[in-house]
């Protein structure tokens, strides 16, 4: 479907298509407030809707049939229709100007827009019933005033306009966007997720309340991560949600969302909650797709950067020794096993083929590189972090195409930094009559330890399958401590909470000395001498916890003594016993794991 440019005219003047507000907003919002090209977020006040195929072509038919033919586009293809406007930033605008940009941008801005349609035809449907609402209730409003209309029929008239957004959740997916339409009654609630090509969604309330009719709330990737999360999937008559203020009465309750605060009625306030449970659930999954493709779930992102992650921590003088490395051993300079490098640029290692080989397709498969922890501090590091980039758009991922994050670090570690310091140390073997033999690269990895040379962030995802030895599970253990020390209360269900008890009885079982004294203090239990005494009374402690909201506290406590007879137990305990705990454990796994996810992605 082709759009035809929409014209109007205003005082003798033709409104032109991406004049129009609506067209102006709903295009807006459909590009998640973000410029088109740049992807940088754009106030509305400094919005610009910007041609992708420039307008001057319509004064040239000849070079219009070109383009449109380059492109791969109908001869009736509209130059001021939808499928050719985007939004864009005041910078990108400007330096298009009435310059075509490269081919590829091009393709990829038409094949964007396309697939942007549908959502800006919603968005212009949306705000022309808005707008035709707000003008019927300022036109009641001066009947008021002219005392042309009874309060009470005022009133009547408003509630007619107050329909039923019913109850339905639309899934819309494509090459460049994942949306969710979510309905319940008096919320609805517009969502674009996390994807690799934009891997900061955003979303936009749209409420039916009374006193809230028409009523527009938009929410950044950070703010959905760090206020609609919190309190997920609890009652919301708990309170443990931070955008429900306070109860004011029973049946109604204080909502602050974005920079809007207003009341809802309980009824209300169960469909917003609903619906954000709805969202983010699927927003969550949103980001452990992208970390499940590119394998980086163990990995820390960098800060306000999009994709990128923290491989490991190096001196400055082996990254040099690499780049150096790197600069030796150029693609175009020779066929050789480590020719695998396009050494252009500075202060980055960018792993490529000219043409492909039996290891590798040609092209880029990784770029890496380098960060300073922080330049603005008093005692400057010598260490740098060596960070994995995606800098493409869709490409496969794989060992013969792009490197995932867990491949690069494979490579880096296993292959690339234990021979460039083989090369560069050339280390030899004396023998007989004081001759002296190289040491073989197998060898000088047996007689070093490499992983001494770099640091690696841990602690951030708990595989459950991969915890296998003893000290997997005190380090679990550990960050499972740490983690509830340090929060205030949060929300579990009964067979959560029973789980805990039961593996610290468990553990009990199987410890050969347990420690009776710090267990019985720990839980404010009869001190006792005896194993079945002890628990006896945990299990009666047990009946007594009540499930929901549990304080970070309570289950600090319990994860201590857990963590203390496991040390206790560390040498006779085995991979049965450490599956049967780690599987009573899940529910607290889950949760930590979920925590980490959300603080490393919303910073």
């Amino acid at each position: 479907m082709i759009i035809k440019r929409a014209a109007k005219k205003t005082g003798g003047t033709i409104m032109k298509l991406k004049s129009k507000p609506e067209i102006r907003y709903a295009l807006w919002q459909a590009y998640k407030r973000k410029c088109a090209v740049c992807g940088e977020p754009i106030e509305y006040t400094n919005l610009h809707v910007d041609h992708i195929l420039a307008e001057s072509l319509e004064k040239d038919p000849k070079e219009l049939s070109e383009v449109l033919k380059r492109y791969k586009l109908t001869n009736n293809f509209d130059i001021n229709s939808l499928y050719n406007l985007r939004p864009a930033c005041s910078y990108c605008n400007i330096q298009k100007s009435n310059h075509e940009s490269p081919e590829e941008i091009t393709y990829r801005l038409l094949r964007k827009a396309k697939n942007k349609v549908k959502d800006i035809e919603r968005g212009i449907k949306q705000f022309k019933e808005d707008a035709a609402y707000a003008l019927k209730v300022e036109a009641m409003r001066s009947s008021i005033a002219k005392g042309e209309l009874k309060l009470e029929e005022y009133i009547d008239q408003v509630n007619n306009f107050i329909t039923d957004y019913g109850h339905d959740y639309i899934e819309i997916d494509d090459n460049f966007t994942s949306t969710r339409l979510i309905k319940q009654h008096s919320v609805m609630l517009a969502g674009n997720l996390p994807t690799l090509n934009d891997p900061q969604g955003n979303c936009l309330f749209t409420f039916n309340s009374f006193y809230i009719r028409g009523v527009q709330v938009s929410l950044s990737h950070k703010e959905i991560l760090q206020v609609l999360y919190k309190g997920f999937k609890t009652p919301f008559k708990l309170l443990m949600r931070p955008y429900i203020v306070d109860k004011l009465h029973e049946n109604s309750f204080l909502i602050q969302i974005g920079g809007c605060r207003f009341n809802l009625n309980a009824i209300e306030t169960n469909h917003l909650c609903d619906v954000i449970d709805k969202f983010i659930y699927e927003y969550l999954n949103a980001l452990k797709k992208i970390e499940k493709i590119l394998q980086s779930e163990e990995f820390i992102p960098v800060n306000d950067e999009k994709l990128k992650y923290k491989l490991i921590k190096v001196n400055k003088s082996i990254w040099k020794l690499m780049l150096k490395f790197a600069q030796e051993h150029d693609n175009y300079h020779g066929e050789g096993y480590w020719h695998i490098f396009d050494s252009s640029g500075r202060n980055m290692l960018k792993i490529y083929n000219n043409f492909p080989t039996d290891r590798y397709n040609s092209g880029f498969h990784c770029f890496i590189h380098s960060l300073v922890e922080d330049p603005h501090s008093w005692e400057p590091s010598n260490d740098v972090w060596l960070v994995w980039w995606y800098i493409g758009e869709g490409e496969e991922f794989g060992v013969r195409t792009y490197w995932t994050v867990q491949q690069t670090y494979n490579w880096l570690t296993n292959e690339f930094i234990p021979f460039v310091l083989y090369e560069f140390n050339k280390p030899f073997k004396k023998q007989k009559l004081f001759l002296k033999e190289k040491v073989s690269f197998k060898e000088y990895v047996e007689q070093n330890n490499i992983q001494d040379v770099f640091y690696r962030e841990s602690n951030r995802f708990y595989n459950r399958n991969k915890i296998k030895t003893g000290g997997d599970l005190l380090n679990l253990i550990e960050s499972l401590q740490l983690h509830y020390s340090v929060t205030n209360q949060i929300f579990f269900d009964k067979e959560a909470i029973y789980k805990i008890y039961d593996s610290l009885v468990y553990i009990l079982d199987i410890c050969p000395s347990p420690d009776y004294y710090y267990t019985c203090c720990k839980l404010d239990l009869k001190e006792t001498e005896s194993r079945k005494d002890l628990k006896s009374q945990i299990l009666e402690k047990k009946k007594l916890e009540k499930y929901g909201k549990i304080y970070g506290g309570s289950l600090d406590i319990l994860f201590r003594t857990i963590l203390i007879n496991i040390e206790l137990s560390i040498q006779t305990i085995n991979k049965d016993e450490i599956e049967k705990i780690t599987k009573m454990l899940e529910p607290f796994i889950e949760e930590y794991n979920m925590f980490k996810l959300v603080e490393v992605y919303s910073k």
